[in-house]
């Protein structure tokens, strides 16, 4: 495994501890290394005898934690943020158990090195919320074969009914950051939910809108996601989406970091 990819596995444990993410897996799962006593490394040197390995990992956490109050006819916001290696997938589930996530043949490739670093935030929008909607949600979090679940949030149908608001254009999944070695295609996501027509787009690291009908190397995924083929560094930088309809408008930002090939 390269440098760039060792040090990147620190520098994302140190990210996460300090805003509060409870660490599923100790660090010797996320970075594990085999040096023997013979073995030396220091920063900067073009040759190095350590051989490290980088294990799959997820973490997750959902927002509010506590218990929600709303009346009928509210608006509900649940939101999850999972961190994991590879790029993790997640989702809101009806209930408190630890729901297996349905991923496509190729969603994570088993290559035995290390990929991508990534995290992925998800919410639950319930725009006029009914007696039926009450109970728990669990968010899950998936990368490869491992597996988290947040702590269930409950949420309570109390009071005088109120009137129902307009729905609004708002995005439910997006990836605020993505790390990826060079040289592969990286999918940012960008699911949107509104029950009107809206619009969506793309706008790249220099602010310009994508023609992504027309861009050999940037598309457009079915669900809104922007797949990008051939990563290279100049495509460093943030991405954002946005949605819009002709009340409202949400956009959200990715930060795409390419990394050099393990050396």
């Amino acid at each position: 495994m390269g440098h760039s990819a060792m040090l990147l596995g620190f520098t994302w444990l140190v990210m996460i501890n300090s805003i509060g993410f409870a660490a599923v897996l100790p660090m010797n799962h996320i970075i594990e290394n085999s040096i023997s006593d013979e073995s030396t490394f220091r920063a900067g040197s073009e040759k190095n005898t350590a051989k490290y390995e980088l294990k799959d990992w997820v973490m997750v956490k959902a927002t509010p934690s506590d218990p929600i109050r709303v009346p009928p006819g509210g608006r509900v916001e649940l939101e999850c943020t999972v961190f994991g290696s590879p790029v993790p997938q997640a989702q809101w589930n009806r209930g408190i158990q630890l729901n297996q996530i349905t991923l496509g043949p190729n969603e994570f490739e088993d290559s035995g090195e290390f990929q991508s670093v990534g995290k992925v935030t998800v919410r639950h929008v319930i725009d006029c919320i009914q007696p039926h909607h009450q109970g728990v949600y669990t968010c899950s979090g998936q990368a490869r074969d491992q597996t988290m679940a947040s702590d269930p949030v409950a949420i309570s149908i109390e009071g005088r009914p109120v009137q129902c608001a307009s729905g609004k254009t708002r995005i439910v999944k997006w990836s605020p950051i993505i790390t990826q070695m060079i040289g592969s295609t990286v999918v940012i996501p960008c699911v949107v939910t509104d029950t009107a027509p809206y619009r969506q787009y793309w706008k790249d690291n220099f602010g310009n809108i994508i023609d992504t009908e027309n861009d050999s190397r940037r598309k457009l995924g079915p669900e809104g996601e922007l797949i990008l083929n051939n990563l290279s560094w100049s495509d460093m930088g943030e991405y954002t989406c946005v949605a819009e309809n002709a009340i409202s408008r949400d956009n959200t930002s990715t930060f795409l970091y390419p990394m050099l090939p393990n050396v």
